[in-house]
């Protein structure tokens, strides 16, 4: 792993100096930092989680010092809800507006940015073109969150013919020209660090500052919350043993499941509920969280996950139940924030215990804060991300 990866840099501050004039001194105006603009370009929408994720919640830290981050998403709102609900037709004509779109945009709009991020990739399709005018002339930091190099094999869940867009070879060559590259853990790092040197692991951040701490007290109601998408629901759906288990365990307990960003599937035994993602259904859903759900397969696609649901369940107060998987126990903190679990019966106790125990939750719930806060928010990262977009380092 890169050896500047965990290094926390405090903020800069302005110049604020006292000159002496013989037995006078006069205050110096602090002096702002001079204000760059940041092309944030990705083969996605503007809500979509891993854009939304790793260049808008970072944008605002970002912007006091110094750095403004100008998005340039290939999917507008519109062309997205066409494009991932929509026949093969519709989504093709979609794509291609979305490429027009984009190609415009960088023609008129990106020239007044001294560097552009692009995360994972700037065009769906195999062709380059889009990626070569959004990097041209610019600083270029490629920023990596998922092993995308992975998206044709089946455990990724993608489309069968995923493979004709040639990720490994796209984001290989992007790597390759970037100035500076930027991977959410150091499992992509290592494959990163294969095509170039300066590659830096910079986890994915919240800012823990805007989201308010869970209050947990004893209650015969426990509410289980999931964050998710149409792409990762098959991962809840995995869970359903588990807690139609549970609710024949623990009957005297009413289990209600909440799902943000996907439909939520049937459980004998609860009561189901799901609404469409949103930043106010996110924020209503972790207010009534008991307990935050991760589950996860282990294979070479998920490994490369950056545990990023545990931490917005930990930035709330909420304890996590999640399997073994990549980073997860590390995010968690050896059990701190929360439970890992290696096995159905794992999974089983692990709730039963959260649900029972409304001080443990108490207790993880605030670890999990303390974590984010120290380890994960965009406060305490946004210095070393200003630096590399800046090439300071």
């Amino acid at each position: 792993m890169d050896a500047e990866a965990h290094k926390i840099a405090a903020p800069p501050r302005g110049l604020h100096g006292l000159v002496r004039n013989g037995a006078r001194r006069q205050d110096l105006a602090v002096v702002a930092p001079p204000r760059t603009r940041v092309a944030a370009v990705g083969a996605q929408g503007l809500e979509s989680p891993a854009f939304r994720v790793r260049t808008q919640i970072p944008a605002p830290e970002l912007r006091r010092l110094g750095l403004d981050v100008m998005p340039f998403p290939l999917f507008s709102p519109e062309l997205n809800e066409r494009f991932h609900g929509g026949s093969s037709a519709t989504r093709a004509r979609a794509l291609l507006a979305a490429r027009r779109r984009l190609a415009r945009r960088l023609e008129e709009e990106i020239e007044a940015c001294a560097t552009t991020v692009i995360q994972r990739q700037v065009d769906i399709l195999p062709t380059r073109s889009l990626e070569r005018r959004a990097a041209d002339g610019r600083r270029l930091v490629l920023d990596v969150d998922d092993a995308v190099w992975f998206d044709a094999a089946a455990q990724a869940g993608g489309h069968p013919l995923a493979f004709l867009k040639r990720t490994a070879g796209k984001i290989r060559w992007l790597a390759e020209r970037a100035d500076h590259v930027i991977a959410g853990n150091e499992y992509l790092a290592e494959w990163l660090q294969g095509a170039n040197d300066a590659v830096t692991v910079v986890p994915s951040l919240v800012a823990a500052e805007r989201i308010a701490l869970r209050s947990h007290a004893p209650s015969d109601r426990v509410t289980l919350g999931w964050i998710g998408s149409a792409s990762t629901t098959r991962y809840l759906t995995q869970l359903t043993p588990v807690l139609e288990r549970l609710a024949v365990l623990v009957p005297h307990i009413t289990w209600e499941l909440c799902v943000v960003g996907a439909p939520a599937p049937a459980i004998d035994g609860m009561t189901c509920r799901s609404v469409r993602w949103s930043q106010e259904a996110e924020r209503d859903l972790l207010a009534r969280t008991d307990i935050g759900l991760m589950p996860l397969p282990d294979n070479s696609w998920t490994r490369g996950k950056c545990a990023y649901k545990a931490l917005v369940y930990m930035s709330a107060g909420i304890p996590v139940v999640a399997d073994d998987v990549g980073v997860t126990a590390a995010v968690i903190g050896d059990e701190r924030a929360g439970l890992v679990a290696d096995s159905r019966d794992d999974w089983i106790a692990a709730l039963v215990e959260l649900a029972r125990d409304a001080p443990l939750r108490t207790r993880m719930g605030a670890e999990g804060r303390r974590r984010v806060e120290a380890g994960f928010s965009t406060r305490i990262w946004a210095p070393r991300l200003a630096a590399i977009l800046r090439a300071d380092t």
